[in-house]
């Protein structure tokens, strides 16, 4: 008679000091362990650990100094389903259509973690909707593309230390534009003023998802020197570079 394996022991947050002990992790072991984690634990995340993390994102450089942002925090379950209730339709639709016409295994898995979170978006401890006030020297005349890039790059120097914040803690976090998809209903559910743009949602949690080493191309495939398409470092360089060597 085989014996059943055990339950898997029920997940326990840890205790705010201890959570926000990991942000003495070296910078570069968060950068380089750092991944979007999908699936959360439903558990709530204590207010000190947010509150940190949050302070931290706004470290971040912002254009002119101008620090025009805001970020709304949504724990209150009506108030999530009320923000992705359309993005929820709107990616059921999107995953059948994606799920018929993904190439390989790996992708099939990333939708199916995609999914988890649409189904589960409203149970998800916190919601973070990062903002930005939108002033004339961002609004899209003159040279519009220098006003937009200006404008994001704004705010998402904040995100990525959140996100980089929530890896040290523990947290899990993605930056997410799609639920974001119908800025009216976004802007009516938040009652943001005419002048604040969402920009990005980031769902946080305790990770279930595993942080560790990311797959990326080599730093030779992608750099290129001076012009596109001249790429000195493909040769052995590119190794020493790599690993730290002056």
């Amino acid at each position: 008679m085989t014996t059943p394996p055990a339950a898997p022991e029920p997940f326990v947050p840890p205790e705010a000091p201890e959570a926000l002990a990991g942000l003495t992790m070296p910078l570069a072991e968060a950068m380089r362990t750092q991944r979007a984690i999908r699936r959360l634990h439903l558990d709530p995340v204590d207010t000190d650990v947010l509150r940190e993390v949050l302070a931290l994102a706004l470290k971040a450089p912002t254009s002119s100094n101008s620090q025009d942002w805001a970020f709304v925090v949504v724990n209150d379950p009506a108030q999530k389903r009320r923000l992705v209730r359309s993005y929820q339709r709107a990616f059921k639709l999107f995953g059948w259509f994606a799920r018929r016409t993904a190439p390989d295994e790996p992708t099939r898995r990333q939708l199916r973690v995609s999914e988890w979170q649409r189904e589960h978006y409203h149970e998800l401890p916190t919601l973070v909707v990062a903002c930005y006030r939108r002033t004339l020297k961002h609004r899209p005349v003159g040279w519009p593309q220098l006003r937009v890039s200006s404008f994001y790059g704004s705010v998402y120097p904040a995100v990525q230390n959140l996100l980089l914040a929530c890896r040290a803690v523990g947290l899990g976090a993605s930056l997410q534009t799609l639920p974001l998809w119908q800025v009216r209903n976004t802007r009516k559910v938040l009652q943001l003023p005419p002048e604040m743009v969402p920009v990005c949602i980031i769902p946080i949690g305790w990770a279930r998802g595993r942080y560790g080493p990311t797959q990326r191309p080599p730093i030779d495939d992608v750099v290129h020197v001076d012009r596109f398409g001249n790429q000195p470092w493909r040769s052995g360089q590119a190794d020493k570079i790599g690993r730290g060597s002056p």
